[in-house]
């Protein structure tokens, strides 16, 4: 090689260094370069040494009492000491060309700019074979920056001495001097030995397993003002053992219709599984590597970064040639996209590139690492149930939730504003997704009745899931009523039960206000939804005059009667068209539901003809316009005997299987010349079986809401 400046024909360094890899924010970056050069030049040697030491300088001042004082450490230099085989002419070409990836498969050669990121100096001093040479052997001395002096000279290298000498072994010497920024210097002049040796470890992990029958004997040395402070050695014992080491498969994705879509291809990666000490692993970590080095650390989803299980805490290490081929001129700079950047990239492309998504990877490893940690697939089933159901609840789609970034500890409100935030980003996409979703609806098949069943039911869930978040807020306002509603029906009749208990008295207008307040017209905004789904969707009316009851506007009941029908709707001194049934329901032409609640003292039995007059009178004195002939009535109480209800002879009724409710299936109605005029179906139940049932149709919705009770909300008892 020859002596002086190296000129880089060709091109600018002065640009060329802007763009070829920025400063690592790891200050120990350019110590561990070295460090992997060191291995990659003793990789053929039975017994590599590498002597890493750090110089450090006392700085002394005199004080105003004249006595001399130590400052502070000031940093001199850095060395990286090895034997392996020295920079010959083939190394040094490598040295000396920029983005030289010749030595091995995925190293790109820029790892040395780090040094001229950080040292104004870097000095090589190398002893190597050389066979044309008399002694067979040569050491050369050269130095790296990107000084004024040497840039223009457009170099970067500057070969100071290459001369033959007496030497059988092999060794370079790598000298780091004046820091460039100042606090780089303060950095390293205040590190122990620990910590550099801790950062060593966990850096070059992923190397130092591999090789963990054959590492080179590596020492770290602190030397102030040239006496030696401490010297530690890694050695195998400071290398954890694996706990698992297994592949996995990461299937590739590739972007259609703004949408990310699975692919059946697939690449292979390997996790190794650390069981680290609390004290010696302060958190819970997946470290991508990347030509076994650490290139990027990310959470564990199950688990809080500094939680332990049994006084341990994991680190994870994950590796791949994908990784590898995906490392920048900045080594550990993984060039590997999120799904909502792959997204972004390829928004106006009309053939994405086929790619492995890093959520996608991360996933892959976390559900890796569950199978092979039963002790986190716990933490991880119970974060998954919570988001489950809150997926349920909102109707969330997976995606949105995969993009939401939700971690363990976040809470129901952090989770859901994650999740729209997420959603306010895809708002764009969702447009072109819902107009797409729209054509493939109008080409389903109805008469292949299967197929249409399966298509219809994934194309509703798929424009559900497209729907923006802030039209489906309803729903979790209507959730959040059933659940107060329920809560305060259990509270009135756990009360109402201590106040008869105590010899006190209620009234049963309290629960028939919560169920459908009275004097209304309005089911719709009731909560009629306790006794059964379909009631909040009808006509209907709370504690209103029979007189009184309209359909449409139009008064139901008849102006006027035959004298034979005035005589009885005011016989024994009663005006029966004043009576006011709790609740009139109207759920179709000629169909009609009377609800009758009854107080939690008051005998059911007693009351079992109640229902079959106000159906009477319905079924003989509307107007024919309107035929009501099918009745449904409920009579609704607690105090309910079911051998008082058989020994009354009012009709056959039957006790059911699921519940506890007595029902008679069919009672004919007639007129006053007994013919049949209509039906009615009668239910007997109690309130607290209403709740049960209430309860088991909501459990799916509710079932979040009651796992997040706030101290002064009661809880609804199962």
């Amino acid at each position: 090689m020859k002596l002086g400046f190296h000129e880089t024909k060709g091109l600018s360094l002065v640009e060329e260094l802007k763009t070829i890899a920025k400063k690592s924010k790891l200050a120990l970056q350019p110590v561990f370069e070295a460090i992997m050069n060191s291995f990659e030049a003793i990789e053929v040697l039975n017994n590599g040494e590498i002597a890493i030491t750090f110089n450090i300088h006392k700085d002394l001042f005199t004080g105003k009492d004249g006595k001399t004082r130590t400052k502070k450490c000031s940093f001199r230099n850095i060395t990286i000491l090895d034997n392996g085989i020295g920079f010959n002419d083939q190394e040094f070409n490598r040295l000396f060309t920029l983005r030289d990836n010749s030595k091995r498969k995925n190293n790109k050669g820029t790892g040395r700019i780090q040094y001229l990121h950080y040292f104004e100096t870097t000095q090589f001093i190398s002893t190597y074979k050389d066979a044309k040479s008399s002694t067979k052997c040569k050491q050369c001395t050269f130095s790296l920056s990107k000084s004024p002096s040497f840039l223009s000279h457009n170099a970067l290298i500057n070969v100071e001495k290459n001369e033959e000498i007496d030497s059988n072994n092999t060794c370079t010497k790598i000298i780091f001097t004046k820091p460039i920024e100042e606090k780089d210097g303060d950095n390293y002049a205040n590190l122990s030995v620990e910590e550099i040796k801790d950062q060593i470890i966990k850096y070059f992990l992923n190397y130092f397993c591999e090789n963990r029958a054959s590492l080179p004997k590596i020492t770290i040395t602190r030397v102030i003002d040239d006496k030696i402070e401490l010297s530690v050695s890694i050695n195998e014992g400071d290398i954890p053992t694996p706990k698992h080491t297994n592949p996995f498969s990461v299937n590739y994705s590739v972007l259609q219709n703004n949408q990310i879509v699975p692919l059946d291809r697939e690449e292979e990666f390997t996790i190794t599984v650390f069981l680290i000490e609390d004290n010696k692993l302060p958190f819970n970590n997946i470290v991508l590597t990347s030509k076994g080095t650490e290139a990027k650390t990310v959470e564990i989803e199950s688990l809080l970064p500094n939680e332990k299980i049994d006084g341990h805490r994991y680190l994870v290490l994950v590796s791949g040639d994908y990784i590898d081929n995906k490392d920048s001129d900045l080594r550990g700079d993984i060039k590997i996209l999120t799904s909502e950047q792959y997204i972004e990239q390829n928004k106006d492309t009309l053939s994405p590139n086929e790619v492995i998504l890093l959520d996608t990877m991360l996933k892959s490893a976390n559900a890796k690492l569950r199978s092979l940690c039963p002790e986190i697939e716990r933490k991880f089933e119970k974060k998954r149930k919570g988001i489950d159901e809150l997926k349920k609840m909102f109707l969330l789609d997976e995606q949105l939730v995969n993009e939401s970034d939700i971690k363990i500890d976040d809470t129901d409100e952090v989770m859901l504003r994650k999740v729209y935030q997420a959603d306010a980003r895809r708002a764009a996409r969702k447009d072109a997704t819902l107009r797409k979703l729209l054509k493939e609806a109008e080409k389903l098949d109805p008469t292949n009745t299967e197929m249409y069943q399966q298509d219809m039911t994934a194309l509703s869930k798929k424009m559900v899931a497209a729907l923006p978040l802030k039209n489906r807020n309803e729903l979790a306002k209507y959730i959040a009523r059933r659940r107060i509603v329920l809560t305060w029906i259990d509270k009135v009749l756990e009360n109402q039960k201590k106040t008869l208990k105590n010899g006190g008295r209620i009234a049963e207008k309290t629960l028939h206000n919560l169920i459908f307040r009275q004097n209304n017209a309005d089911p719709e905004n009731s909560d009629l939804w306790f006794i059964n789904e379909e009631f909040i969707y009808f006509k209907g009316f709370s504690n209103v005059k029979l007189a009184l009851i309209t359909i449409d506007g139009e008064l139901i009941f008849k102006k006027q009667f035959l004298a034979k029908e005035e005589r009885y709707l005011h016989s024994l001194g009663e005006n029966r068209l004043d009576q006011k049934p709790d609740i009139l329901l109207f759920p179709d032409e000629g169909k009609c539901i009377i609800i009758e609640f009854k107080a939690l003292d008051v005998n059911v039995s007693d009351h079992l003809t109640q229902i079959n007059k106000y159906a009477t009178l319905i079924a003989n004195y509307t107007k024919d316009k309107y035929r009501i002939n099918t009745f449904y009535g409920y009579l609704i109480g607690e105090a309910i005997e079911p051998m008082d209800i058989l020994s009354t002879g009012t009709g056959n009724w039957e006790r059911s299987t699921h519940f506890d409710y007595m029902f008679r299936p069919s009672q004919n109605l007639y007129n006053d010349k007994m013919v049949i005029v209509g039906s009615l179906y009668t239910e007997v139940i109690k309130y607290s079986t209403l709740l049960a049932r209430a309860k088991r149709r909501n459990e799916i919705f509710i079932k979040k809401l009651e796992s997040n009770n706030s101290s002064n909300v009661p809880e609804i008892k199962k």
